[in-house]
């Protein structure tokens, strides 16, 4: 016979947690790798910010070479277009005229000059004309004549080599402050004579060309560190920028602080400020590349990029907020965090696993030294769990038997619980039918660190208290009901129960399915002449074996829920009150389902017919959606008679035999388990099957499908479930 398939859940709890097993070495190998992580996702948040500021620099570097080179060129359509006016012969005789003539606005040639200049230039404010002595000779402003540009000695030799030249005429009144005027020379016979410009407001096209966006931008500036071009944000500088017309470059000056609207610097305040990091630099001469930060004139963190053009005695720089800049970079580090933190915790958590799996294994050591020995039986592998407790497969220490335990602890040990543990096994342990499991032992044990304490009752004393309730046995205490682990030991039985046989092979022959009921009669007959009602008949608590050269054989057992017909039971005692329901949907009664404490003989009939209706056709009686749908439909109707459900032709005495005991009515069954005896008897299937046909059976057809024949049934539904099971979820 094969040997059942179930585990032991110590046994693969043990070997999960033991030290040095596969589940342990793998729980520490994940604590190890998470730490791991964590390192290397902190490492790599260092290498990608430095690798994401390093491309940022390339790129803002990039930029500002963009924006120069946009510089030149717009300079150099300027001088271009000075340098076309100045080698036309009728611009040149005109500039000769005014630079040997008095000082007249009024001349014919400063008219002809006037007109020919005119015109509309991106950024250019005004023109003028300077002879070689710098005095303004010509303008589109009559009273800027006679006053000198500004240049120096050195824009002046520039001049004379036949360089055009940027010069910033701070000491003409007339210029607002930070204008920028771009000369080109005339020379006649390789003397300067005189030079003609364009007046530059770098606040319009040009800071217009500069500009980026709002947190970037390029911006332009003098060796004294002054702003030429348009400031970014007016509200976070000083009130000197307030408006366009009253506009003056503001010192690129570092104010220590972010400045807002509501935050002004008075004139000496801010003459007293440092520059900023960037325009110290770039003022010396110099160019570089700041990405860690530095405080701008806004006194908003900046990250830039800067050159010094000495050609023009002028700075540029590219400047970005860093918050904009590095946006991307805070965000992956924001990310990496939240990684990191997450993996902390996912490592905590295995770590909190791992000294609770620990504490659980010392536990179950304890356990285990404990339950796997009670009285003087060695529990082996675990068979099943149910309602009632859970069952186990031992071995008697001495007689080297196997027997099946089934055990109540834990959260099983309510006292209603043991009070019908203690009944089940009482009222069955006399019962001595083939057909009816064996009690063998009964007893507790005291302390889980002392299995050796287990009070033991022999079968022969339990049916001894039975008969005598009132006698006291002083050598053979009856078990307490205050803590400890109730159990009792049966025989062992290896085999299936009828719902697996329904369930993966079919429906039953007529023959079979009657052998089967007259076993199954055989044991409810005895237990009924003991004035005890099962409750709970159904082919899940049916087993199916093949005992040394007796095949078919038929064990009825779980007699949990059983009812003493002979007992007067008090109301605090009784197991099932009318206002309850216990038992199985399908498999009950009509009368009991409407009133528990009907429960009789007949509604056992009942549940026997159910099992056979089962059996024939391989399909329980009804079929619903839940509990309360297959007991309306039972309350209301008998089923569907065995032939239309399966679809062929049945022996016409045992169909009326299997709807006789589903009637609806107790009086329409037979009036006993004997009188259901004759009835099968009598049907010609009762004697055609034999010990050969369930022999082929088991040794070919079960032999053959026991690899896919589960030891248990399928998944647990409203058609084999109990309803208080039911009702508990």
């Amino acid at each position: 016979m094969p040997k059942s398939r179930f585990m032991s859940d110590s046994h693969r709890l043990r070997t999960g947690v033991e030290p040095g097993s596969p589940h342990s070495r793998t729980m520490w190998l994940g604590i190890a790798f998470l730490v791991l992580m964590i390192v290397v996702m902190a490492i790599v948040s260092v290498v990608i910010e430095r690798s994401m500021r390093q491309l940022y620099g390339r790129a803002i570097e990039e930029i500002l070479r963009g924006k120069v080179a946009i510089f030149d060129a717009y300079i150099g359509e300027l001088r271009h277009e000075a340098e076309r006016l100045v080698r036309e012969p009728m611009v040149m005789t005109a500039i000769a005229d005014l630079i040997g003539a008095p000082a007249s606005p009024a001349t014919e040639s400063r008219r002809y000059l006037a007109r020919r200049m005119a015109g509309q230039r991106p950024g250019v404010v005004a023109w003028l004309v300077v002879d070689d002595e710098g005095k303004i000779v010509a303008s589109d402003d009559a009273s800027r004549i006679d006053q000198h540009c500004g240049w120096n000695d050195e824009d002046h030799q520039k001049l004379e080599l036949e360089y055009s030249r940027l010069i910033l005429p701070r000491e003409v009144k007339e210029y607002r402050d930070g204008m920028i005027v771009c000369l080109s020379p005339w020379v006649d016979d390789f003397q300067f004579k005189a030079a003609i410009g364009w007046v530059i407001d770098p606040r319009l096209d040009l800071s217009d060309r500069l500009s980026v966006s709002d947190a970037e931008a390029a911006c332009l500036f003098d060796r004294n560190g002054q702003l030429l071009s348009r400031p970014r944000l007016n509200s976070h500088a000083n009130n000197s920028l307030a408006g366009d017309q009253d506009w003056q470059p503001i010192v690129l000056r570092d104010p220590g602080f972010e400045m807002r609207d509501a935050v002004k610097l008075s004139g000496q305040e801010w003459a007293a400020r440092p520059l900023t990091k960037m325009a110290e630099k770039a003022i010396r001469g110099s160019s570089g590349l700041d990405m860690d930060g530095y405080a701008d004139y806004r006194g908003v963190s900046v990250c830039g990029v800067w050159q010094w053009l000495s050609e023009y005695h002028l700075g540029m720089a590219m400047e970005a907020d860093k918050d904009v800049a590095f946006a991307s970079v805070r965000l992956l580090n924001l990310l990496i965090v939240c990684m990191s933190v997450l993996l902390a915790g996912l490592g905590i958590c295995v770590a909190i696993l791992a000294i609770r799996t620990r504490q659980l294994r010392n536990r179950l050591q304890a356990r285990e030294t404990a339950v796997r020995r009670l009285g003087q039986y060695e529990l082996t592998e675990l068979l099943g769990v149910g309602g009632m407790g859970s069952v186990y497969r031992g071995r008697h220490q001495f007689l080297r038997r196997d027997v099946a335990i089934k055990v109540l602890e834990g959260e099983q040990l309510s006292k209603q619980a043991i009070t019908r543990f203690r009944r089940e096994v009482q009222l069955t342990s006399h019962l001595r039918h083939p057909n009816t499991i064996a009690i063998y032992d009964y007893g507790q044990v005291e302390d889980l660190s002392r299995s050796g304490l287990a009070l033991n009752a022999s079968a022969s004393q339990i049916a001894k208290a039975i008969r005598d309730p009132n006698a006291t046995d002083k050598a053979d205490p009856e078990p307490s009901d205050e803590g400890g682990i109730f159990y009792y030991v049966m025989e062992y039985i290896d085999g299936i129960s009828l719902q697996q046989l329904i369930d993966f092979y079919g429906p039953q022959t007529p023959e079979r399915t009657v052998h089967l009921l007259l076993q199954i009669c055989g044991s409810i007959a005895e237990a009924h002449q003991a004035g005890l009602i099962h409750r709970d008949i159904k082919p899940g608590n049916i087993l199916l074996c093949a005992q040394s050269s007796s095949y078919d054989h038929i064990k009825v057992l779980d007699f949990g829920l059983v009812k003493d017909t002979n007992a007067v039971e008090t109301i605090a005692l009784t197991m099932t009150q009318s206002n309850s329901i216990t038992g199985t949907p399908l498999y009950m009664a009509p009368e009991t389902i409407r009133d528990a404490t009907l429960a009789s003989r007949s509604g056992d009939l009942y549940s026997i017919g159910a099992v056979a209706y089962a059996l024939i056709t391989g399909k329980p009686t009804y079929e619903g959606d839940s509990a309360i749908d297959l007991c309306l439909k039972q309350l209301e109707r008998p089923p569907i008679p065995p032939d239309e459900r399966l679809g062929r032709r049945l022996p016409e005495p045992l169909q009326k035999c299997i709807m006789k005991c589903l009637s609806i009515n107790p009086k329409d069954r037979p009036a006993s388990v004997a009188e259901l005896v004759q009835e099968l008897d009598a049907m010609p299937e009762s004697s055609g099957w034999h010990q050969i046909d369930a022999a082929d059976w088991w040794e070919n057809v079960f032999e053959a499908n026991r690899q896919r024949t589960p030891v248990e049934t399928k998944s647990k539904t409203v058609v084999n479930q109990p309803l208080d099971a039911i009702g508990a979820r």
